[in-house]
């Protein structure tokens, strides 16, 4: 029994982490219209916001992979939240300055911390149990973060645009404020708990970090892995983070009723994702990733297709089906890799920086041509996605040959 108990909290912990990273990883959306109009600005500069905070993902997963070797689990778990709540500070003297640009530091530093918390508690949950069905396990933890994303649109848009509704600078203030406490508080337990030992950092412990040919990258599916995705985050980023300009355009509403729908797609990933863990260990994960993925492409193409109401309903379905995205390319593109394990988990989550780069293209089409054209920059990562999900047998076997 004292052993279950020792497991069980720091266990509990990861996946609270998992479901406040999930519920910060959603702010942007609820700010993306109110930053717009504040500071005038362009599509293009408001899909800079959502890109720098994946920028972070690039600049910091293989730093991430170090810490992790250096400190240890444990440590860098708890690093990782203190790091994520000094991002959340700096938005205070941004609400004070009422400065776009510090709003962005504040946001490079948060997903900085996310950056570290992704890298090491993805694969700490992975073991944690059979090795069958590690992808549901980690698709459970990120079902737990999609409650969390869930949730951002109604806490924080109630408590921002409504209840500060005369003065949103004030209520970013003291919001953020709050949830950094959390993610201090979060910090602090961590280092006091006894958390069980992570088997696969052991075995790394002597094993050079390494940018040459070889170790993670001998793997054909790693790396076709690594480009879906690199690719699929820049379109998730756009769908999480960027639908509420598209909503008030497509279907000529107000600022409220569009991160109101928005928050639709949450929902659908928050049930896709728990229904998705149990799923997976019952079905191929690579067949469940090339059916979803390639059914939201269609709701994609029908909403470029439908406009308006339908249009915009036909995105927030999307949520169900892009739910298991992550957890599964994840799961499948370090399947098998033995002691290449960390160095690989580390590079895939370099991958989701995808999401700095797509944006931005998203962003300079809408300006060119229309939001609704700009989304074909989303239907071609989900159609290599499905591809991915398809060939996976073939993929992996090629790695035997």
């Amino acid at each position: 029994m004292k052993n279950q108990t020792s497991k069980f909290l720091p266990l509990l912990l990861v996946y609270i982490l998992f479901f406040m990273w999930g519920f910060i990883w959603n702010m942007f959306n609820v700010l993306a219209t109110f930053f717009q109009e504040s500071f005038n600005l362009s599509n293009t500069q408001v899909s800079f916001g959502t890109s720098l905070s994946f920028l972070a993902f690039f600049l910091m997963s293989y730093p991430a992979k170090i810490i992790i070797g250096k400190f240890g689990t444990q440590k860098a778990i708890a690093l990782g939240a203190a790091v994520t709540g000094v991002g959340l500070l700096i938005f205070y003297p941004a609400s004070v300055a009422e400065s776009y640009n510090i709003f962005l530091i504040g946001l490079f530093v948060l997903f900085t911390g996310v950056t570290i918390l992704q890298t090491v508690c993805n694969p700490y949950v992975g073991i944690s149990g059979k090795p069958k069905n590690r992808a549901a396990r980690i698709n459970f933890a990120q079902g737990v973060g999609a409650i969390g994303a869930a949730l951002t649109a109604p806490l924080a848009g109630w408590f921002i645009l409504k209840l500060y509704g005369d003065d949103i600078f004030g209520g970013i203030k003291i919001f953020y404020l709050l949830i950094a406490g959390v993610f201090f508080l979060l910090a602090f337990l961590v280092i006091v708990v006894n958390m069980p030992p992570n088997p696969t950092e052991e075995k790394q412990k002597s094993v050079a970090i390494s940018f040459k040919p070889g170790g993670a990258f001998k793997h054909r599916h790693f790396v076709i892995g690594f480009i879906i995705m690199f690719v699929y985050m820049g379109a998730e980023a756009i769908l999480y983070q960027l639908m509420t300009p598209y909503f008030k355009e497509v279907g000529q509403i107000g600022n409220a009723k569009a991160v109101q729908l928005s928050s639709i797609i949450f929902y659908g990933l928050m049930a896709g994702r728990l229904l998705g863990a149990w799923a997976m260990t019952k079905i191929d994960p690579a067949k469940i990733l090339g059916s979803f993925a390639l059914i939201a492409a269609l709701l994609v193409i029908t909403s470029m297709v439908a406009g308006g109401t339908v249009g915009i309903y036909a995105i927030t379905a999307i949520g169900f089906f892009i739910s298991i995205m992550f957890a599964s390319i994840f799961a499948l593109a370090t399947k098998g890799l033995g002691k290449d394990t960390n160095e690989a988990s580390s590079f895939v989550i370099m991958a989701i920086s995808g999401g700095f780069f797509i944006p931005l293209l998203f962003g300079v089409t809408a300006d060119y041509f229309s939001l609704s054209a700009s989304l074909i920059v989303v239907v071609i990562p989900l159609l290599a996605t499905s591809a991915y999900g398809f060939f996976y047998k073939r993929i992996i076997n090629y790695n035997d040959n």
